[in-house]
C-alpha cells in the first residue's frame, strides 16, 4: 500500500522556508483534490503560489504531493 502525503511550505520575506504536514491520503487523486483547492483558496487571498508566472524564487505558499510506500 502507498500513502500520499501533502505538505505545504510556507517561504518568509527573508527566503526561510517552515514545511508541515496538510494530510494523508489513500489516493493520489483526493491529495491533488486537497490541493487544488487549497492553491485556489490561497490565490484567492492573493498569496503568491510557487509555479505560478512570475513567483520564482519569491512565492509565498507551496504545496507538494509525496507517495511512500507501507511496508
Amino acid at each position: 500500500m502507498t500513502v500520499y502525503v501533502l505538505l505545504r511550505e510556507d517561504q518568509s520575506e527573508n527566503g526561510f522556508v517552515d514545511a508541515s504536514v496538510v494530510g494523508l491520503f489513500r489516493s493520489w487523486e483526493d491529495a491533488d483534490a486537497v490541493r487544488e483547492s487549497s492553491v485556489a483558496q490561497a490565490r484567492k487571498v492573493g498569496d503568491r503560489v510557487c509555479g505560478d508566472p512570475g513567483t520564482e524564487p519569491d512565492w509565498e505558499v507551496c504545496w507538494t504531493i509525496e507517495s511512500h510506500p507501507l511496508l
